[in-house]
């Protein structure tokens, strides 16, 4: 399990409790979200997602975010900026690396044209590398763009924010990569443009 914030990490360990194999619940280091705790934790339903937002159907290009963890709160701007851009975006808390949320994973990448999913870890084997697996089970053909930390030696004695900036783990970035594998809609963006001007 990995809690988008400290409430629901207080309702991960409450659901820990409960269960009667070992459960890992993985958080980082570093100050909290700041969101409130509610008085009674609430139980998660093991290996199930929670949809944060699903698409609006607004015409555009559909993109489904998958923040794991505390990449929520990038996968949130990500949305926003994404669709201040006319972008349609659904984002996903996946909540689960293991076990995956196969029906609603699987679900909105059908719907999607593409799919991101965010870890706060390295990439080779990984939450994105599971999902790609399901992918190759079930057949489903989206792109996925993965974001997460290269397998290589991260330097300590620095911020969090300094080491998103230099290894590309920044709203900018992925919005950035999120156009690349659209590149007709920039072309028609282009032609938009020069016709308004």
């Amino acid at each position: 399990m990995a809690p988008k914030d400290e409430d629901e990490l207080v309702d991960m360990m409450f659901t820990a409790t409960h269960e009667r194999h070992p459960t890992f619940i993985r958080y980082p280091r570093g100050p909290a979200e700041g969101v409130p705790i509610k008085d009674q934790p609430k139980l998660i339903e093991i290996g199930k997602a929670e949809i944060v937002q699903s698409f609006s159907n607004s015409g555009g290009r559909k993109v489904v975010l998958f923040p794991l963890g505390n990449m929520m709160n990038l996968g949130r701007k990500v949305a926003a900026q994404l669709a201040t851009e006319g972008y349609d975006v659904a984002v996903i808390n996946p909540r689960f690396a293991k076990p995956l949320d196969a029906g609603a994973t699987e679900f909105f990448a059908r719907a999607a044209e593409l799919v991101v999913t965010f870890e706060d870890h390295v990439l080779m084997g990984g939450y994105g590398s599971a999902v790609l697996e399901l992918f190759d089970e079930k057949r489903v053909t989206t792109p996925v763009l993965r974001i997460g930390w290269p397998d290589q030696f991260i330097e300590h004695g620095t911020s969090v924010d300094d080491l998103r900036k230099k290894y590309g783990l920044t709203v900018e970035n992925i919005i950035s990569k999120v156009k690349a594998e659209f590149p007709e809609s920039t072309a028609v963006q282009r032609r938009r443009d020069l016709a308004i001007a």
